[in-house]
């Protein structure tokens, strides 16, 4: 609608309307695959698939059309969104020390102080192998039984730099604790939750202060899981509620799966203490079809079979999860056991705890058991595979530069064109969160350019070092005043 060439009475209604009315939208969209292409106007080595412009090499630029308007507009700002993938994971070396042992627990609480969880080799009786390859008793450490279980359990270890680890103490006994699976944290209180007996239902100690050598407040069971399976991250939201993300392995045989599961369920509980109350939907489900047909597999924590429905094709096994929420983003990382495959770490994530997550994707190579956090400027998936660890600047991919140009004289054309300048979304850890971490979104400020009659944007991606994966844009929106 214009309000030119109007009589006096139409004039006057005209201006009463909204801008979003006579000049165009306020804000400019572009998040389908629709939208990428009614609005590009070149691109080089960038593909338009699946709702987002995806680089096609390190190296690539978009340009838009240009955006007309009936009246002369003033542009705000311009801000990217890239896939939530989060594929940019590289391979270093172990970040803790060689006397960390087990599956290790990776909790920041705030910039600065840092936990490591896990068995202390000094504490360790290794098991020996009978000559026909079965597992035979342990060997003499010079423990005694006592000291075993007192000092058998996890430690704690705490780093301000992640580079420098000091040894705190127990924090579990070998009964209670030795097979420990995830950490949260919440007014200054730790919440340490492990299986009991391996693979079963997760147990809860509550500790003050993990650098003391001294036991916390055991509350037993958290949450009673008649799947069989657990392995289990735990969540605290926002809300302040924790979530437990389990194993459940009623319909897989998980022995033959590295003791993982097509399907994982969800529990919460308002404050971290039991009871944690299942809830209604799966957060995994990746389950072929039902045969009808149950089977049965044995594992050394229960005294008879445990029964599983069989299910064709074969399917794939997730667990050992651990999780974090990056904005409005949640993640779940696991052992991923493929079919005909070696098991790595797989990804999954969803914009709800409600719904289901989506598989998008897996890195590494042998048996993770993972633990995902941030610290010191970057994401960390620790390993309990001993030689290596992994790190992500985080779910944005590096090296973009964009501007925005603007129609001064509305023909249609480009007359002026903010300078390029890098953009990219940045990370901070949550205060008072161990696994929530804040995004500042990847914008830029372009109020300073002049008013137009139309707007244009171009973006273009450049190499980082460390980093092989590339750019897949998947919104961009301007505003407009």
């Amino acid at each position: 609608m214009s309000c030119r060439n109007l009589t006096p009475w139409a004039l006057a209604l005209c201006l009463c309307v909204s801008p979003a009315v006579f000049g165009g939208d306020q804000v400019w969209t572009i998040e389908s695959r629709l939208d990428w292409i009614e609005n590009t106007r070149t691109t080089t080595d960038v593909l338009i698939e699946d709702d987002q412009a995806r680089s096609q090499s390190v190296e690539s630029r978009f340009t838009s059309k240009v955006k007309g308007f009936d009246q002369k507009r003033s542009v705000g700002s311009i801000t990217f969104k890239q896939t939530t993938a989060w594929d940019n994971w590289r391979e270093v070396d172990n970040v803790g020390l060689d006397e960390m042992r087990d599956a290790l627990i990776f909790l920041p609480v705030k910039e600065g102080e840092y936990y490591m969880l896990g068995r202390h080799a000094k504490y360790q009786r290794r098991r020996v192998r009978n000559p026909d390859g079965t597992r035979g008793g342990f060997e003499n450490t010079g423990l005694t039984d006592e000291e075993h279980e007192a000092m058998g359990g996890y430690h704690a270890w705490r780093s301000t730099d992640m580079k420098t680890w000091t040894h705190g103490g127990r924090v579990s006994t070998f009964l209670d604790g030795a097979w420990m699976t995830t950490a949260e944290y919440a007014d200054g209180k730790f919440y340490l939750y492990y299986d009991r007996p391996n693979d079963q239902d997760p147990h809860l100690w509550v500790d003050d202060d993990l650098m003391d050598g001294k036991l916390g407040v055991n509350h037993g069971r958290a949450l009673n899981d008649p799947s069989d399976g657990s392995d289990a991250a735990v969540l605290r939201d926002e809300d302040g509620g924790f979530n437990i993300i389990y194993e459940n392995w009623d319909y897989n045989n998980a022995r033959t799966h590295a003791w993982d599961a097509p399907v994982a369920g969800l529990a919460k509980s308002p404050d971290g203490l039991p009871p944690f109350v299942i809830q209604d939907h799966w957060v995994v489900d990746e389950r072929t079809t039902p045969t009808g047909e149950i089977g049965t597999f044995t594992h050394v924590s229960s005294e008879t079979p445990l029964e599983y429905e069989i299910h064709t094709p074969e399917q794939n096994a997730y667990g050992d999860w651990t999780a974090i929420k990056v904005g409005d983003q949640y993640y779940l990382f696991c052992d991923y056991d493929p079919v005909g495959g070696h098991i790595k770490v797989g990804r999954f994530t969803s914009d709800s705890l409600e719904s289901k997550f989506e598989f998008v994707g897996s890195f590494g190579d042998g048996h993770p058991d993972p633990s995902v956090g941030f610290a010191a400027g970057q994401f960390y998936l620790i390993q309990q595979r001993g030689d290596v660890d992994f790190v992500s600047p985080g779910p944005w991919v590096d090296g973009v530069q964009a501007r925005v140009g603007v129609d001064t004289s509305g023909n249609g054309k480009v007359d002026q064109w903010s300078k390029w300048s890098t953009v990219k979304e940045k990370y901070a850890l949550k205060p008072g969160f161990a696994r929530v971490v804040d995004t500042t979104p990847a914008s830029l400020n372009v109020s300073s350019l002049p008013t137009g009659y139309g707007f244009a944007f171009e973006y273009r991606t450049r190499g980082v070092a460390d980093q092989s994966v590339t750019v897949a844009m998947e919104s961009v929106e301007l505003t407009f005043e």
